[in-house]
């Protein structure tokens, strides 16, 4: 199903899938929601979305700062349904004829529903870093300000303390909506290390969340 995903991306000629660091993020995104579907028809209701908003929002502010617009991300959540079909159509297969077009309404209610926290919440992140860092005059054009210039002293009068590479590569990852443990299995270090880490930037930024770190990291660059 995901190759069928990718392969509707392609033809489309959609960035989210032609850039191996866009398709990844898009994979585990398309994987949560499949997952959301799954536990919302399981469970006759959706779970608790608080993990899911926050991952997306900064998924949004990644995709703000890589210049996907947000068409991308709704016309993502269509090919997604667009491939999960024929899966969709067998399991429907299965029942008796009667039950067939409510066992196709209840996925689709489900699908519709995770897709719509997400795009939601993803959009606030987007909109959050365009309004913040990006030039709202025109938010893709080649000409649009990335970032402004970092200030030059903190409010102690005192050079703000610039990220370690290190930092600066645990940041990036955390731009990419991955969690600490992923984070960890991708550096090849411990989460105790990765939380280390995070402690030191949150610190040096002054940020007081994930996404806070995030932006205001973008402004630095």
């Amino acid at each position: 199903m995901l190759d069928a995903y990718q392969a509707g991306l392609l033809r489309v000629e959609s960035m989210l899938a032609e850039r191996s660091d866009l398709w990844s993020s898009c994979r585990r995104q398309a994987v949560a929601i499949i997952d959301d579907c799954i536990a919302t028809l399981e469970q006759g209701g959706l779970p608790d979305t608080t993990a899911a908003e926050d991952y997306t929002r900064l998924l949004g502010v990644n995709r703000a700062l890589q210049r996907v617009p947000v068409a991308e991300s709704v016309r993502a959540a269509e090919l997604l349904w667009s491939a999960l079909q024929p899966a969709v159509h067998a399991a429907a297969a299965s029942a008796a004829p009667p039950q067939r077009a409510v066992i196709w309404q209840q996925v689709n209610a489900a699908f519709r529903a995770a897709c719509s926290v997400r795009l939601y919440a993803g959009s606030q992140g987007y909109e959050e870093t365009r309004d913040q860092i990006l030039s709202p005059a025109a938010p893709h054009s080649p000409e649009m300000q990335t970032h402004h210039p970092a200030p030059a002293h903190d409010e102690r009068g005192e050079a703000p303390e610039e990220l370690t590479p290190r930092e600066r590569q645990i940041l990036d990852a955390v731009a990419l909506a991955l969690t600490n443990r992923q984070i960890a299995s991708q550096l090849d270090i411990s989460e105790g290390t990765v939380k280390r880490h995070l402690y030191n930037i949150f610190n040096k930024l002054g940020a007081t969340s994930r996404m806070d770190a995030v932006l205001k990291g973008a402004e630095r660059r």
